[in-house]
């Protein structure tokens, strides 16, 4: 369904009220909706919802995103929501496969 150039997912389902979501990266847009409530009830409701909808979408547009990961040594990465330093330790066993630990602060990746 497209409203007012926006793209809407919808679901109808056995259920009892709307849910409208916006989710992230993106700002796609889901609705959910019972079985019996019709298109153009529906689509009254999402046009009554574009300020918040938008206001959705923009919140996900300005949102910082981690830059791509090149795996090197010192480079920041999360954890669990916690900053850690990457330290790449290079070991010659041809025998051994690589392994990650999480240490105190950095996440030593032994290769």
């Amino acid at each position: 369904m497209n409203v007012a150039g926006i793209e809407v997912e919808l679901v109808q389902k056995e259920i009892k009220n709307l849910h409208l979501a916006v989710y992230p990266p993106d700002g796609r847009v889901r609705l959910a909706a019972p079985v019996e409530v019709n298109e153009k009830t529906l689509e009254l409701y999402v046009i009554s919802k574009i300020p918040w909808i938008r206001k959705q979408q923009r919140k996900f547009a300005n949102q910082n995103r981690q830059s791509p990961r090149k795996y090197v040594d010192r480079e920041s990465h999360y954890f669990l929501g916690k900053r850690y330093l990457l330290r790449v330790h290079e070991a010659n066993h041809s025998n051994r496969s690589a392994k990650v630990e999480v240490k105190t602060k950095p996440i030593w990746i032994c290769m």
